[in-house]
């Protein structure tokens, strides 16, 4: 069986190989974008596990104090850096600084001037987080104890979105 192929096939065969080239960048595009958001999402539940486990070393530095009957002033821990009660810091920690380190991603710091702990996401931007009392408050996060929490500063957190301010909340 022989096939007689016309004198215009060589651009068929062109045609079908953009079509083909054009359909592979599409799904490739496709599936970058769905490993981005992927990935973000991961970051995103990295991030809320860390602060619950700074939230968990803040309880546990509390009820230590509470048992040895030493006195716990909020109001000066509302402005300190709560990695000063957590026994085991992260490994993403860089310290305390005047402003954010320019090249690291996925960091936390405490920013001195804000009196706030910031985490750096990979695509740039910062959520601030700050510890506050939560004697008189509706609402406080499930590991909190004592009166004192550590939160999304709302205030100074343009990006965050109302859910993920919901999240953090709770």
């Amino acid at each position: 069986m022989s096939f007689h192929l016309s004198k215009y096939a060589p651009s068929v065969h062109r045609f079908d190989f953009v079509v083909t080239v054009c359909i592979i960048g599409i799904l490739a595009t496709w599936l970058l974008h769905r490993l981005n958001d992927a990935q973000t999402e991961v970051e995103k539940v990295i991030l809320d596990t860390e602060l619950n486990n700074f939230r968990l070393g803040i309880a546990e530095t509390w009820v230590h104090k509470s048992v040895a009957n030493q006195s716990i002033d909020i109001e000066t821990l509302k402005n300190s850096n709560p990695m000063w009660l957590i026994a085991e810091k992260p490994s993403n920690y860089v310290g305390e600084r005047l402003q954010a380190p320019s090249s690291s991603k996925a960091i936390w710091y405490f920013d001195i001037q804000k009196k706030r702990l910031i985490y750096v996401f990979n695509d740039g931007h910062q959520a601030q987080y700050k510890l506050v009392s939560t004697a008189g408050q509706a609402r406080a996060s499930l590991v909190s104890i004592g009166g004192i929490d550590l939160v999304l500063d709302v205030q100074n957190n343009k990006v965050a979105d109302r859910n993920n301010i919901n999240n953090f909340l709770d």
